[in-house]
């Protein structure tokens, strides 16, 4: 068992050098939401699995619902992640970014100009607040329900931000965060999904979104592995 665990694994086109994994752990540290080199730092000294998974990285302005979590869907957002992925590759390891859009779980303070709290359906929190900067825990407000053009929009910025993960991030992969509550669980939910339209209803039509997000990510980056997080429930 100990050979295996420390043993090569082919991931698709990326070769791991042992089977351990390093989970994504969200850590708050991207100043204007900018990937540093304290982050750099931080996943460099992890290098010695054989895969990390980055923090949840958000696809659009929209998805940045805590404080200073990271987003990749700008160049210059793309070019602080390469400082992240060549600290890794120098020691050997490999690293997928993680795309979180946080949907629903967010709070206006924490975004930037323009960018709204967006959700499938409007259903309010029970009790559930947000913490930020400077203020302290608030009350998180109802989110506008997406309409059809705003789906179609996080699609497009999903295959784009894989895009600029591979290609200027310098990233081996990315995974698809569909759990925890997020975005796109936020679909799949009958709880936080009460739409009546193609995107709503019958389990085929809640797990919509993430299947167009899958084909668009992997049309986008075709030789890297696009991985996707669930949870069992």
């Amino acid at each position: 068992m100990k050979n295996q665990l420390f043993s090569p694994y082919p991931l698709g086109n990326v070769e791991l050098k042992n089977r351990i994994v390093m989970a994504p752990l969200t850590r708050s540290r991207a100043i204007d939401n900018l990937p540093n080199s304290l982050m750099a730092n931080y996943y460099g000294q992890r290098a010695d699995a054989g895969l990390i998974i980055t923090e949840g990285t958000s696809p659009s302005p929209n998805g940045l619902g805590y404080p200073r979590i990271p987003g990749c869907f700008t160049h210059e957002q793309a070019k602080g992640w390469k400082l992240t992925t060549d600290a890794v590759h120098e020691k050997g390891g490999r690293i997928f970014l993680q795309m979180m859009h946080t949907g629903r779980v967010s709070h206006p303070d924490n975004m930037p100009t323009g960018a709204e709290v967006l959700a499938p359906s409007a259903v309010p929190f029970e009790n559930l607040k947000m913490y930020v900067d400077g203020k302290g825990e608030l009350p998180i407000p109802l989110a506008r329900p997406m309409e059809i053009d705003d789906i179609t929009k996080v699609v497009a910025e999903y295959a784009e931000t894989a895009k600029l993960a591979v290609e200027i991030g310098g990233f081996d992969g990315v995974e698809i965060h569909a759990a925890n509550g997020y975005l796109l669980e936020q679909f799949i939910s009958p709880i936080t999904n009460k739409r009546e339209d193609q995107y709503g209803g019958n389990i085929e039509n809640r797990l919509r979104l993430v299947q167009n997000v899958m084909e668009a990510v992997v049309a986008g980056i075709t030789s890297e592995p696009v991985g996707l997080r669930v949870i069992p429930h």
